[in-house]
């Protein structure tokens, strides 16, 4: 088996990927990762790389920050929305997973509502469990909030015609996995009142991660959902309907050095979430793996600080306030 260059060489490198000469053609290469087992048919080995992934970039401390700060003016501070003393605040998350960024957000938003409807809309009855789980840990905090769980994706939550609107609808990493991106961004602004607000959290197209997919699309066709939406997509969407917005950009990496180190468990599990691989490191072919590993170490897509090799990710928070109705 192929392997992997060891750290400290990789940082002599000044482009690894420009610098290797391919065996094999695009095209062929491609052809390959398109073979590879999809850590999508996974479940649990996806649940174990997501893991590693969270901790090595720092995922839940990020948006505990941005939610701090960004969020709290951003979108809390701007809603404009008046409630008599009774009436709650109207609340979506959409595909809100296990639910530790929406609680985040409902005890910002329990600053200035403190009566709020949540209901959350997710497929998975796993991460609603666990949602549900969680929430109970942080009764105290979110008291005042009520929970209304829907294991349903948008598309079934739209054909089943509810027509409750909403303050504020939140949809954090989730519109990959929509049927059609265009329509149902649209759909989630007609749910919302006049001057409430959607929050839709997507990664950008200038990331080193989404880079490297770009540079092996074949890994997009594997993928249970739209691995090729980034912010930019939603921004031009906005664009064309004339829809005000704005744009919250938030720079992140991932520590990718265990990446590189053979006999590194973590490093293995990471390495399968970036490149959506169940076990890439055995899946792959020798040339395969040369040119990947290369090219994520490149100056192209990481950067260096110390001995640690780290990837460009980011996200960017696009905030979209509905225009209040005059007569």
């Amino acid at each position: 088996m192929y392997m992997y260059v060891k750290t400290v060489e990789l940082l002599r490198l000044q482009d690894a990927y420009g610098c290797h000469a391919e065996t094999k053609s695009r095209r062929e290469e491609n052809m390959e990762t398109k073979s590879l087992p999809s850590l999508f048919n996974n479940q649990d080995h996806y649940d174990k790389a997501y893991k590693v992934f969270c901790a090595r970039t720092a995922k839940f401390k990020t948006y505990c920050d941005w939610v701090d700060g960004v969020f709290s003016e951003a979108v809390v501070g701007r809603l404009q929305v008046t409630l008599d003393g009774e009436e709650e605040l109207r609340v979506m998350g959409v595909g809100s997973g296990s639910g530790e960024i929406d609680c985040l957000m409902l005890e910002q938003l329990k600053k200035r509502f403190p009566l709020i409807n949540n209901r959350v809309v997710d497929p998975s009855q796993k991460l609603l469990v666990q949602y549900k789980a969680f929430a109970q840990t942080k009764a105290h905090q979110l008291h005042g909030v009520k929970f209304d769980f829907r294991q349903q994706t948008i598309e079934q939550y739209q054909e089943a015609g509810d027509g409750t609107k909403f303050h504020f609808i939140s949809a954090v990493h989730s519109m990959y996995y929509v049927d059609n991106f265009d329509s149902s961004v649209m759909y989630l602004y007609d749910l919302l009142i006049p001057g409430g607000a959607l929050l839709v959290i997507l990664k950008p197209e200038s990331s080193g991660w989404q880079r490297f997919l770009d540079r092996f699309p074949h890994l997009y066709g594997r993928a249970c959902c739209d691995l090729q939406v980034t912010s930019r997509d939603l921004l031009n969407l906005l664009d064309r309907r004339g829809i005000p917005y704005t744009q919250h950009h938030q720079p992140t990496s991932c520590d990718i050095t265990k990446c590189f180190d053979e006999a590194s468990e973590e490093g293995s599990l990471l390495v399968d979430f970036l490149t959506q691989t169940v076990h890439f490191k055995e899946a792959a072919a020798e040339d395969v793996q040369r040119s990947m590993m290369e090219y994520l170490a490149s100056s192209d897509l990481s950067e260096r600080k110390n001995d640690a090799i780290l990837l460009t990710i980011g996200w960017d928070a696009v905030v979209i306030i509905k225009q209040q109705e005059f007569n």
